[in-house]
């Protein structure tokens, strides 16, 4: 995951960052798209373990110079599963919401391809609530928890039109320290970029 991260970094940087910007280039990008997390929720619930939550993610960049940009995002990923046997029924909720900011580097040229990475940093927050339905009796657990965060990684976007492009990928690792150990979180994003 480092080679990858890195990989992207010196792509994106591989322009001038100070490459004055043209009038061709956007000031304005936003990002809308479908999201998925596997969160490593290890240290929360009374029953931890990876989970696999979708969600969206949404981006806002001002892009500064050419390549430079300051990008602001969010995210929201959900979780729900239950199981019933003879013993009642066990129900699971696991969310985990993100405000994050940071610097983003953008291979904005004249090629289709636009490779980007970025180095968000902000906040996380954890909602759980876990049910345990039986004859005998009824049993809830609420974890709520609220933790730094991040989201270093970066992908590629390809220019579909002038005011469009397509997010063909994003990777994340986005770590968070709830409880007493980290989280190491894997986040995958796809959509749309409106820029103008």
């Amino acid at each position: 995951m480092r080679k990858l991260i890195l990989g992207l970094v010196l792509i994106a940087c591989g322009g001038s960052l100070v490459e004055a910007q043209t009038s061709a280039d956007p000031k304005n990008e936003f990002f809308a798209g479908y999201s998925y997390q596997s969160a490593d929720i290890n240290t929360l619930t009374i029953d931890p373990k990876r989970t696999s939550q979708n969600g969206v993610n949404l981006e806002y960049t001002r892009n500064v110079t050419r390549n430079l940009g300051i990008t602001g995002d969010v995210a929201a990923h959900f979780h729900r599963d239950s199981t019933s046997g003879s013993g009642g029924t066990f129900s699971r909720q696991r969310d985990q919401y993100s405000l994050l900011g940071g610097p983003q580097f953008k291979a904005h040229n004249d090629s289709k391809l636009q490779p980007f990475a970025h180095a968000l940093f902000g906040v996380a927050i954890f909602r759980g609530f876990t049910s345990n339905i039986t004859p005998s009796g009824n049993v809830f657990t609420i974890d709520d928890a609220t933790s730094f965060g991040m989201a270093l990684g970066g992908g590629l976007d390809i220019r579909a039109g002038k005011r469009i492009d397509v997010r063909l990928i994003q990777v994340d690792y986005s770590p968070t320290h709830f409880g007493s150990g980290w989280q190491h979180n894997v986040r995958l994003s796809i959509g749309i970029i409106f820029k103008r």
